[in-house]
Order: C-alpha cells, then structure tokens, then sequence
C-alpha cells in the first residue's frame, strides 16, 4: 500500500539535539541530557550508523539501588516499594560517580525500537503513546534524524 508523503515519519522527524558516540562517558551523556533537556539521545558511530539510545530512565536506575531496578524472578519490581530506603542525594551521586567514566554503549537501551522514514505517522504515534518519548529514524543502518512527542504535538497542532 502507498502512502501519501504527508503521512510518513520523513515528512515529520527532526535532527536530533545531540548524537552521542559509543566511546563517549556517562558523565558526559548526562550533561548532554540535561543541557538539552531532552529525555533520550541517540547514540552512532562517527560514519552515523545507528548504535542504540540512552534514555534518561538509564541514568535514573543507575543512581538508584539495584534492587528497584534490577528485576528477577524472585523478586518482581512490581512487589519492591522504594519507600523503606533511606539514601540521601549524596548517595544517589556516588552510585553515579561510579558510572561516570563508563562508555555510553555499555549503558545503551536494546529495548527502543527503531522507525524507518517510511514508517507511518501512526506506527511512530503507538509508540510515543506507550511512553516512548523520543524515537530514531534509521535508514539502511544509519541514524538519519529522531520522531519525538514535540515533532509529533507540533505538526498535530499546527505550531510550527
């Protein structure tokens, strides 16, 4: 089936804020993140071929203790209540000092799908729904630009 241009991701995604690189740190992503104040950022090699994201919920886990994030059979995390846990802000940071020097790769998000500009705008609109914040568009295995709820908002709403 074809579809008009209009209804593509092409016709709606945008350059992403900022591309990390695997070998970049974690300490440098979280700037990044909060420079731009964006929830995810894409990760690609220099030639742009598409790596994966980092989502902002990565560098939230990593400061928090492992049991509220780590899932297991045994103890699901929909049972863990975060509230009998007593860390201070100083505590948050150090578990992210920890992190800090790691590469970016080792911390990538496999589960973010990703849409081809030829995907329709529903295809990226189901994803965004199910708290998905911000998408890649990837062509024959480069990182071509991102679909975000703002680029989907804006053209919804006519604002640009």
């Amino acid at each position: 089936m074809k579809h008009q241009p209009e209804s593509l991701c092409r016709s709606i995604m945008s350059e992403p804020p900022a591309v990390l690189q695997p070998t970049d740190t974690m300490l440098f992503a979280l700037r990044t993140m909060v420079a731009q104040r964006v929830p995810a950022l894409p990760i690609a090699e220099r030639d742009g071929r598409y790596v994966g994201m980092l989502p902002r919920s990565r560098l939230i886990a990593l400061a928090m203790p492992r049991v509220l994030w780590q899932e297991s059979t045994q103890h699901p995390l929909s049972r863990v209540q975060g509230g009998f846990i007593q860390d201070s802000l100083a505590d948050l940071q150090e578990r992210l000092d920890g992190v800090a020097n790691d590469p970016v790769s080792r911390h990538l998000d496999p589960e973010v799908p990703v849409l081809s500009p030829e995907a329709t705008l529903m295809h990226a609109m189901l994803f965004l729904h199910r708290q998905r914040n911000i998408m890649p568009v990837v062509e024959n295995g480069k990182l071509i630009g991102v679909v975000s709820v703002w680029d989907v908002l804006a053209r919804i709403g006519r604002v640009r």
